[in-house]
């Protein structure tokens, strides 16, 4: 409960400190951009080559650009106290978490105009640009990336090793990951495997992970028939934690799933302790594979379909927002936004960085080169995500098999994610209603209550906590 009222706290300042600053002026939109002041997250840092990355946009778009990067894990934070402030950038980029924050505060200028009037905007996903639409019918952000999403990663030696197929069903994948707990699937005579690890997410997060067990069930707020409801209370919730339930009883599931990090649960399929568990796709297809293959070089970690009733989502990423203190929005919104989707020198710059200094012309195409700061490995992107393109380019550099195997998956396979949106009710009481999900479900997971006792806990507990309220509100 603590964990929840921090939050909570930190989003009333925030928004207190937003709406002071949302009255601002916009100015002039007549004259060019010559300057954009700039607060990003993603970007390539000062060692990496920002300020060489910096007069490359200018000299391609004309317009100079001052960018200034907190610490990562302080982003949030940083990015709140700055508005608060009232040093206010021209163009930033907004964590999910925090986009609707700001697209209420008056600050952040609408951007539908500028997107229906922009070519390079053409080629994106309709749903993904319209997932940062709100309900006053303005879009105030635009995607840094195609959102992206998890998928399966499965040991296929180890199904080969028991003559087992890739699942296609609940039964078959069940089967599956009983075999890798008690068939010693690794052919070392020791009892040291489990079918399935999992890392404990926050209720925010829990909807990307965990789908073969949810199948049709979402641990939060969903979109529904055309209305929001609580994902907790539906039907589908039974059986999943029956799912859930079972695979915990019989040590199928990893048993210190309520206490893995990310880290911990990867870690577990590098060193061949478990057999599946479901993550981020793209990159993390290759070192998924290769890090087992250290551990043990017959290793082989592919990606996967999802099985019979599941399905991938494609989440909301993180937005790029021009505020009111730009002198000329569509001016920045042409420099910027139009610029990392021009499908030519832009989008690689934006996505390789700077020809000759992060990635080159071989005899065989493009290749990335060592990392500035790090040269003992390749330089991966400068902002955006070549694994995440979202308007049909295709990368100068040619993406690993593997990657390019496991987007196609989760791409072909996923449902957009909508942000759930929200009034003070639902800022107030958010946190809290997370908070006793994740502790419902831990009891019910380990077998203290059923999957019914704990859907009819969490109804009565919520009740309380003006869940009807919040409903109303998300559905108003």
């Amino acid at each position: 409960m603590k964990k929840g009222n921090v939050l909570l706290g930190l989003l009333v300042v925030l928004t207190a400190a937003l709406f002071a600053n949302g009255q601002q002026e916009s100015g002039d939109d007549g004259a060019a951009p010559v300057k954009i002041k700039a607060i990003f997250d993603r970007i390539l840092t000062e060692e990496n080559g920002q300020k060489e990355w910096a007069a490359a946009f200018e000299e391609l778009t004309g317009a100079r650009i001052d960018i200034v990067q907190p610490a990562h894990n302080q982003y949030s934070q940083i990015l709140g106290a700055t508005f608060a402030a009232g040093d206010i950038p021209d163009l930033l980029e907004i964590q999910t978490n925090d986009y609707l924050s700001y697209a209420l505060s008056g600050n952040l200028v609408p951007l539908e105009d500028y997107i229906a009037a922009s070519s390079q905007w053409k080629d994106v996903d309709p749903a993904l640009v319209e997932a940062y639409r709100l309900k006053d019918g303005h879009i105030y952000g635009v995607p840094t990336y195609d959102g992206g999403g998890c998928v399966t990663y499965i040991r296929k030696d180890w199904l080969d090793n028991l003559g087992l197929d890739v699942p296609a069903t609940w039964d078959e994948y069940y089967e599956v990951l009983k075999a890798f707990t008690f068939n010693d699937p690794d052919g070392n005579g020791a009892n040291d495997t489990m079918g399935l690890t999992l890392p404990f997410q926050t209720g925010y997060e829990f909807d990307y992970y965990n789908r073969f067990i949810m199948q049709g069930a979402m641990f939060g707020f969903q979109e529904k028939d055309g209305k929001w409801v609580d994902g907790f209370l539906q039907p589908e919730m039974i059986p999943a934690l029956e799912r859930f339930q079972q695979l915990y009883a019989e040590k199928i599931l990893d048993n210190e799933f309520f206490t893995n990090k990310t880290s911990t649960a990867r870690e577990k399929i590098y060193q061949g302790q478990a057999g599946v568990m479901e993550y981020w796709s793209g990159t993390w297809a290759v070192r998924f594979n290769d890090s087992a293959q250290n551990a043990h070089p017959e290793a082989q970690v592919i990606p996967i379909e999802p099985i019979d009733n599941a399905f991938y989502i494609n989440r909301v990423g993180p937005a790029f927002s021009i505020t009111k203190a730009a002198k000329n929005p569509e001016g920045v919104f042409n420099a910027f936004m139009n610029t990392m989707l021009d499908k030519g020198a832009g989008q690689a710059l934006f996505t390789h960085g700077i020809e000759g200094k992060h990635f080159r012309k071989s005899d065989n195409g493009y290749v990335m080169l060592p990392e500035p700061s790090n040269p003992d490995r390749p330089f991966d992107k400068a902002y955006s995500d070549p694994t995440l393109v979202m308007n049909g380019w295709t990368p100068l550099v040619p993406q690993a098999d593997l990657i390019t195997l496991s987007r196609k998956i989760q791409s072909e396979n996923a449902v957009q994610l909508s942000l759930p949106q929200g009034g003070d009710m639902y800022i107030k009481r958010i946190g809290e209603l997370l908070t006793i999900k994740q502790e419902i479900f831990s009891e019910v997971v380990v077998g203290r209550l059923t999957p019914a006792e704990g859907q009819a806990q969490y109804k009565a507990k919520a009740a309380d906590l003006d869940l009807d309220a919040v409903i109303a509100e998300l559905n108003s």
